[in-house]
């Protein structure tokens, strides 16, 4: 990843609308201070940009320094999502089939 793309990764992360900054703005719009509930967003999504920004820019140094101290890593590391989505397909299998066990039978 190049720290552009992180970058726009923060900056889109932090300006994603959430439940609780509707809230918020509700709820000042309510007590009649509109300006209150902008500036209590706006400061929520600048620290959501700037803690995913900084956690993305962490594990892009983290896994630079990984793959040159370990020499395998690399490879390991582009494999290890198949890993993960074939767990989750094993997961959602096993999941399935205990619903479906345990269904009421049908007469």
């Amino acid at each position: 990843m190049t720290n552009g793309q992180i970058a726009v990764f923060g900056l889109t992360g932090g300006l994603m609308p959430c439940p609780a900054a509707f809230t918020i703005v509700l709820v000042c719009l309510q007590l009649k201070r509109f300006a209150l509930g902008i500036f209590m967003v706006a400061a929520f999504s600048f620290g959501l940009a700037l803690t995913l920004v900084a956690t993305g820019t962490l594990a892009a140094w983290s896994l630079r320094h990984a793959e040159r101290r370990f020499s395998g890593f690399g490879t390991v590391a582009r494999k290890l999502p198949y890993l993960s989505g074939a767990l989750l397909i094993l997961m959602s299998l096993y999941i399935g089939m205990e619903g479906w066990m345990h269904l009421p039978p049908s007469k």
